[in-house]
């Protein structure tokens, strides 16, 4: 087979102990990849520590071209690198810059915003109802969701968004062919069809610790602004918040209360300057333009209302056969509060399983509504029904 610079980049990108510093270190000398290939040992010393040309050295005999190139093909996975047209521009200049990713479906359109979530893995109820708000709304505003398809709010944003009809992005701590956690196949799947699988690491590399930390600055890259849904004081999301920060993103916190120690990290950010993040209009305000922050969220309001009328009726809302009565909010939550006390998280999460929307301060002001009429009561931040 005729080889192709491209062969050549994917070669070098797998050589062990070549790093991204070393790449950018040859090819910045005005040397293409075919020639490090070619280059001897006497000349590649100049640049590179002896084990690394040993390695060189070592993988021109044991690299199969036409094997490897043969292998992505057969698992639909293709090799981007800095050399391509297609190689995301938002990776080009960030610290430690990949040289290369492997992609499994599709990379972010550079012409369409994308907004990334990220937050804790073991997640409260108000933080996956939270995330799967985010995920979705982004997605019905048209806006690219990343993450990393981790447990809790990564996977819950991303299995949101791709239901909405919206496209997701997981960037991994593995090869794009295996799907880690086992538990959010689902999810993987859907985003090789709806989005890509994005990972720097070659296919067949299993999940390790370290890998996450460092996928977590293409998470960040890859999007225009970053929102943390929940998460601890010092947790991994820190890593990916400390990432997009020095990369020059917007970062948004989603507020919870001061002793839920699952919003300690969330608190502690908007103390420090982030956003705010109510809903995922506060986020496309900032990304957009004005108007095109006010079209989006009445796209999302619009979307909402269609589902409502949908829920309701139980079919079509055009349909004359569905003339069931509307009921209001207040009943749906009534229904759900019994005389053993519940928190206003697990009415959220409730209310969402009966395909009912409502914001977290909609919420809190329609239990006060109900406090003050006397057909609940409160006790401290549980709701019962009044005996």
């Amino acid at each position: 087979m005729e080889l192709t610079e491209k062969d050549y980049a994917m070669w070098l990108f797998n050589v062990e102990s070549i790093g991204n510093a070393s790449m950018d270190k040859l090819l910045c000398s005005g040397l293409s990849c075919k020639d490090v290939y070619q280059l001897s040992s006497k000349e590649l010393s100049k640049v590179l520590s002896h084990k690394q040309v040993e390695n060189i050295e070592r993988s021109r005999h044991s690299w199969d071209f036409e094997n490897e190139k043969n292998k992505l093909l057969s698992k639909g996975i293709r090799f981007v690198s800095r050399i391509d047209e297609d190689f995301p521009e938002k990776l080009k200049n960030i610290p430690n810059a990949p040289f290369a990713i492997y992609v499994k479906g599709k990379l972010p359109d550079p012409n369409i915003p994308s907004v990334a979530v990220v937050g804790a893995r073991m997640c409260s109820d108000y933080g996956r109802f939270m995330a799967r708000q985010f995920g979705r709304d982004l997605a019905i505003a048209g806006i690219q969701v990343i993450s990393g398809m981790a447990r809790g709010v990564d996977g819950i944003a991303q299995g949101a968004a791709v239901a909405a009809g919206g496209a997701s992005f997981g960037v991994l701590g593995c090869g794009v062919d295996i799907c880690y956690p086992p538990e959010n196949k689902e999810i993987y799947d859907a985003l090789s069809l709806n989005g890509g699988l994005i990972s720097e690491f070659p296919p067949g590399m299993e999940p390790v610790a370290r890998f996450f930390p460092m996928r977590n600055r293409i998470i960040s890259a890859l999007a225009d602004a970053l929102v943390v849904v929940e998460a601890r004081r010092k947790s991994g999301t820190t890593i990916t918040v400390d990432t997009a920060l020095e990369q020059g993103r917007d970062v948004f916190a989603v507020p919870g209360r001061a002793s839920d120690r699952l919003s300690d990290g969330c608190n502690y950010l908007i103390s420090q300057g982030a956003g705010v993040a109510i809903s995922a209009a506060d986020v496309i305000d900032r990304i957009w333009t004005v108007r095109g922050g006010y079209e989006a969220q009445e796209k999302i309001e619009t979307a909402l209302e269609d589902e409502r009328e949908l829920t309701v009726c139980g079919g079509d809302p055009d349909d004359e056969m569905n003339d069931q009565p509307v009921i209001s909010i207040e009943e749906e939550i009534l229904g759900i509060v019994d005389i053993i006390p519940v928190s206003s998280s697990f009415i959220l999460e409730e209310l969402y399983k009966k395909g009912k929307e409502i914001s977290v301060p909609q919420l809190l002001t329609t239990l006060m509504e109900l406090t003050y009429s006397g057909k609940i009561a409160q006790n401290g931040a549980y709701y019962r029904k009044i005996a």
